[in-house]
């Protein structure tokens, strides 16, 4: 009986024994499984993301900025084009000029010649890998500060709204909030100076035309000044309706004198009156083809003067037409230019943070975690069907 006993406690014994001896063999044949691939793929980055984001990364502080560029308005052409507005994008290519300058080398100069960028990318409080220009990055001219330039600093729009969003990131609340406000600045400022090169080429043709007109002007009324002085008159339309006035006289006087000799000659043949008024009419005649040739002469004659004058006369009365239509075509584009121009509005001003927003880290630590598990996960299929179709 005591055999039997002893039998069945050793048999229990036998059994727990093997339960406690198989665990931790599974645990091990599970660290084994985990080769060394895992541990580099996996293991190595992961625990260098915690050593990073629960460690070594900085506070960062965040200032935002949302901004609209605002234009006139265009309609579309037709049905087709207002269709396929209504369905696209409401953003404007200013909105993205200004996008494009505020990422751009220009941006990044000025900030650093007027705002002192480099001083506050390398505050003490910025850890060595972050901040300008790190222990990791040893360069210290202008394209390494601009490389890390665009880890501080984000522009984004909404395509359905038009509203750019800009955020600046800093490891002091103040620095964010100073360099918010001089992109801020350095964007109306841009904006404005599109307008005045849009309001300076759309001017820009008229102006010449209005400057050259009032130059062609002024050179026709110094020649017109010239010949007044050349020709010793104020004015030589009035001064030609004087011989013209006086030819005419002298005709109707010629032609009174020439029907009184007729009549005389009819009624008295004899009359000692018809010397004389023959006299006269020689007279006359003489006076009547010295003053045509005054007035119709090839040189020096009043037609000839006249011809001169009303010349530069219709010129500038022609030029004073190009000019009025000038002015006024010059008048017309300044008001579209007006209409034209565009306006940046901000919608939120740059904040002050109470507290640091970045980095995310337990996001940012679950994100490499993933990524890593995802890679590993690809390789280990891939391998596995390489094996597969080896084996087969």
């Amino acid at each position: 009986m005591v055999d039997v006993v002893r039998s069945a406690q050793a048999a229990r014994d036998a059994a727990v024994g093997g339960i406690r001896g198989r665990a931790p063999s599974r645990l091990g044949s599970l660290f084994r499984g985990l080769n060394i691939w895992f541990w580099a793929i996996v293991g190595l980055p992961t625990l260098l993301a915690g050593v990073y984001f629960f460690g070594i990364a900085s506070d960062l502080y965040l200032s935002e900025v949302k901004f609209i560029v605002r234009g006139p308005s265009k309609s579309p052409v037709n049905a087709i084009s207002a269709m396929l507005t209504s369905g696209g994008s409401s953003v404007s290519e200013d909105t993205y000029a200004v996008q494009e300058f505020l990422m751009s080398r220009d941006a990044v100069r000025r900030l650093e010649q007027e705002d002192h960028l480099r001083e506050l990318l390398s505050r003490p409080e910025g850890d060595l890998i972050s901040r300008f220009p790190g222990y990791l990055f040893w360069r210290k001219d202008f394209e390494a500060l601009y490389n890390s330039y665009a880890r501080f600093v984000t522009v984004e729009i909404d395509s359905t709204t038009g509203v750019s969003t800009l955020d600046v990131k800093a490891y002091r609340p103040e620095d964010a909030k100073r360099v918010a406000q001089a992109l801020l600045s350095f964007s109306e400022q841009l904006v404005n100076e599109l307008n005045e090169r849009a309001r300076h080429d759309a001017l820009a043709v008229f102006q010449h035309e209005v400057d050259t007109t009032q130059q062609q002007i002024a050179q026709i009324q110094t020649q017109l000044t010239a010949y007044r002085i050349k020709q010793k008159m104020l004015d030589p339309k009035s001064a030609a309706a004087g011989p013209v006035e006086l030819l005419a006289q002298m005709n109707a006087q010629l032609a009174n004198s020439q029907g009184q000799l007729t009549e005389i000659i009819k009624n008295s043949p004899n009359s000692p009156q018809i010397p004389l008024i023959r006299t006269r009419i020689a007279s006359l005649e003489k006076l009547i083809t010295d003053e045509r040739t005054k007035v119709t002469g090839d040189s020096n004659s009043v037609v000839t003067a006249l011809t001169e004058y009303e010349r530069l006369d219709v010129e500038k009365m022609l030029a004073e037409k190009t000019l009025a239509s000038a002015l006024t075509s010059l008048e017309a584009a300044g008001l579209e230019a007006q209409r034209q121009q565009l306006y940046l509005e901000t919608i939120a001003q740059p904040n002050l943070a109470d507290y640091p927003l970045f980095p995310k880290r337990v996001v940012s630590f679950a994100t490499v975690v993933g990524t890593c598990l995802l890679a590993y996960g690809i390789a280990w299929l891939l391998i596995a069907s390489v094996r597969e179709h080896a084996a087969a």
